[in-house]
């Protein structure tokens, strides 16, 4: 089996910078406005995990770790040089996994909404989630047991990641179902838990996070921030007040800005 054959979507030219996406298992087009954003700096690329979205047709190795691949797949998608990687929420973790097995390979990492390497964040989250009555309204008696109250549930769970509910129930709309693989997300999860990133490696990897992003209100809030910041030092911490989980969405202006000036300063965090 051929790891050549994932689909990769680049924007701009100039320094390289890989965006991970979260989920785990979630495809990576909802990302593009950033690429947008980026791409009159850098070359701003990104790709679905295998198993998911465009690269949903492809196979698995019976005998390795669907996360083992998907870092495997990282190598042969990355260039040889040094590169930045950009991860957010989940994808956090992937660029810390892969920065753990491929130092030489990461120039700099941006985190973007992290979850934290012990999972902390992800205690209590579905009573941290936000719960929008005007979202459950949208679910009708007549859907119940319908492909309709499952794409309702669907886009309540990405709503419940928002602080205004107007706000998440319209994002959601673009999104389908197949943009997400479950099986392969609770997968990923357990086997995270096998190969976990420790605070002593956390602390290794510490000079090559060059900025961590946060919303506030974020539900991974505020375990995430004072896990990192046990490793972190204090000045690479930037925190969006206003915001959930989705800032290019819910506060653009002020996202971009600290966005354009973490990548600058991380692609020049490797130069000598």
């Amino acid at each position: 089996m051929s790891m050549s054959q994932i689909t990769v979507n680049c924007q701009g030219e100039g320094q390289a910078v890989y965006l991970i996406g979260g989920g785990p298992a979630f495809t990576t087009w909802y990302l593009e406005p950033i690429q947008q954003q980026l791409r009159d700096h850098f070359k701003v690329c990104r790709w679905d995990m295998r198993g998911v979205g465009d690269n949903a047709g492809l196979g698995f190795k019976v005998d390795t770790p669907v996360l083992t691949q998907w870092l495997q797949d990282m190598a042969t998608v990355l260039p040889r040089q040094p590169v930045v990687l950009w991860g957010h929420s989940w994808g956090a973790l992937q660029a810390l996994l892969f920065a753990r097995h491929y130092p030489d390979r990461v120039k700099a990492l941006v985190l973007n909404n992290p979850v934290d390497p012990e999972l902390k964040s992800l205690d209590n989250i579905e009573i941290k989630r936000n719960v929008h009555p005007y979202v459950e309204s949208k679910l009708n008696i007549d859907d119940i047991d319908t492909p309709a109250e499952h794409r309702h549930r669907f886009r309540s769970k990405i709503a419940s990641y928002f602080m205004d509910a107007e706000t998440g129930w319209e994002y959601s709309a673009g999104f389908d179902v197949d943009d997400t693989n479950n099986e392969l997300n609770v997968l990923i999860w357990d086997e995270y838990q096998e190969m976990p990133i420790k605070q002593a490696e956390l602390e290794i990897l510490s000079p090559k996070i060059s900025s961590l992003i946060y919303c506030r209100q974020d539900v991974l809030m505020p375990e995430s921030l004072e896990l990192y910041s046990k490793v972190i030092s204090l000045e690479k911490h930037h925190i969006i007040n206003g915001c959930a989980h989705f800032p290019w969405v819910e506060t653009p202006v002020q996202f971009y800005d600290i966005l354009l000036r973490s990548i600058t300063a991380a692609q020049h965090s490797g130069l000598d």
